[in-house]
């Protein structure tokens, strides 16, 4: 039977009643094992399988309420976005895990309050205070670098007057700067074991977000309905946190508990030493995943961007989608290597990769064929995607990063950068190259990242992880 934790927590009441007919003794049971479905996955799938959807939907709107350029416009002003890496550094992955390995120490009571030892309490409650301190910064310098450089760069390279999209940019930058301020805390939050809570956080947001997306499509609004998203997850996330009673527990233990050990975090011994490769091998991300869009639209103008920003955002959603087996294990990867626990650890992981792995095959297929089935159906819809030898290209890129990206969270889970060299490489290698094929054609862009990406960083993704694996403390 479906247990009540998955059905109290994500499955609305009216829904229940007609869950009953599918109750067959032990069949669901076994097929909820058989996926590695605990109530971690589930929620984090179920948010990222609604991205997928969404994604799916807002793809047949788009070229229905957009013009090409205005198409352009939207993707590009995602990817501009997310140089907010260069701004995060890596903050909220290294918070995950550290908090991780302090949370590994303590028990939950029966009201989900986090018990134990107070100086692992403390530790969690001084990596609060000091990621609150550095992300109200960084999101201020992220909004006033974003505002001042997004307007020069949509201003020289894009062909729509500025009256028409410079509301949406600064609104869009409000939000993301508030979602970033935010994000530390989220990342906290998982960390301490509360990864279904989160993901059932961010399902309701962006379903709301994407239907006020969708209605500001429809009553013509363009290019102000990209707000939607970011706006409402901003406001949503900073009530949720606002309630959570486990964060105004944690935030009075420095206050009314006294210090009685060096358990607390410091930045320079602790978080420092971990972030900063942390942040280099992310911004080297940002070349690998989010450069592609902004060089086409600069290269090739608004309508190309658009083509392969509306590709690339269907295969970051299947990547996000299989990515859940990993992400939602994350903090119970950190607690078996606190532990010392290596058979524990390695056996959960491969269980893992192997669901993260098959999930975003097939997936990717899924998208390929529905790709190709509509362009049939909906010659519209054919013409704002890249060429189908790109879509299949990108299909190979989505399922050998789904390999890398669970290899990384397993390396990393150990408190250590191990890919610094191997993302600062890779990215150099995908700007380049991506910055020679755009003078070409999009195909030839794909064609060069993909490279990279299968004969460069997974083969050396691989190898680092084969000599983690080898360890035994």
């Amino acid at each position: 039977m479906i247990s009540d934790e998955f059905n109290c927590v994500l499955i609305p009441h009216w829904m229940r009643r007609y869950m009953t007919v599918f109750r067959a003794p032990g069949v669901l049971e076994r097929l909820k094992t058989f996926a590695g479905l605990d109530i971690h996955v589930f929620a984090t799938v179920l948010f990222r399988g609604w991205g997928i959807l969404a994604g799916g939907a807002t793809t047949i709107l788009l070229p229905l309420f957009l013009s090409p350029t205005e198409q352009g416009f939207y993707y590009t002003f995602g990817s501009v976005l997310a140089l907010q890496v260069f701004f995060e550094l890596g903050l909220n992955h290294v918070l995950t895990q550290l908090a991780g390995h302090s949370a590994a120490h303590l028990h939950r009571s029966a009201h989900g309050h986090l018990e134990g030892d107070v100086r692992w309490r403390r530790a969690i409650a001084s990596l609060l205070a000091l990621s609150q301190k550095w992300n109200a910064i960084m999101a201020t310098l992220f909004a006033i670098a974003l505002l001042t450089g997004g307007v020069y760069f949509f201003e020289r390279r894009g062909t729509l007057p500025v009256s028409e999209w410079i509301g949406a940019w600064v609104t869009l930058i409000f939000a993301a700067a508030i979602n970033l301020a935010l994000s530390a805390r989220l990342a906290i939050c998982e960390g301490i074991g509360e990864v279904a809570g989160v993901a059932k956080l961010r399902l309701r947001q962006s379903m709301v977000g994407y239907l006020v997306l969708w209605a500001l499509l429809l009553l013509g609004q363009g290019l102000s309905a990209v707000v939607a998203v970011p706006l409402i997850s901003a406001i949503s996330t900073a009530w949720w946190l606002w309630r959570h009673p486990n964060l105004r527990v944690l935030q009075s233990v420095l206050i009314l508990e006294p210090r009685v050990s060096a358990e607390e975090f410091e930045w320079r011994r602790d978080i420092f030493p971990l972030q900063w490769k942390i942040a280099l091998s992310w911004a080297g991300g940002y070349f690998i995943f989010n450069f592609l869009t902004p060089v086409v639209f600069a290269l090739q103008g608004p309508v190309a961007a658009g083509q392969l920003g509306l590709a690339l955002s269907l295969f970051t959603a299947v990547s996000t989608v299989g990515f859940s087996w990993i992400t939602a294990k994350v903090p119970a990867f950190a607690g078996h290597i606190a532990r010392n626990e290596r058979s524990e650890l390695n056996a959960l992981f491969d269980r893992q990769i192997r669901r993260s792995a098959g999930v975003t095959f097939l997936c990717s297929l899924t998208v390929v064929i529905a790709a190709y089935v509509a362009g049939q159906l909906v010659p519209k819809v054919a013409e704002r995607l890249p060429p189908s030898t790109s879509l299949v290209l990108l299909a190979v890129v989505a399922v050998a990063n789904a390999l890398v990206f669970a290899m990384a969270a397993y390396m990393r889970a150990h408190k250590e950068e191990p890919l610094l060299l191997q993302s600062i490489v890779t990215a150099a290698l995908v700007g380049i190259g991506v910055l020679v094929a755009a003078h070409y054609s999009l195909q030839a862009t794909v064609a060069a990242y993909a490279a990279v990406t299968l004969f460069v960083s997974l083969p050396w993704c691989t190898t680092l992880y084969v000599r983690y694996r080898a360890r035994t403390s």
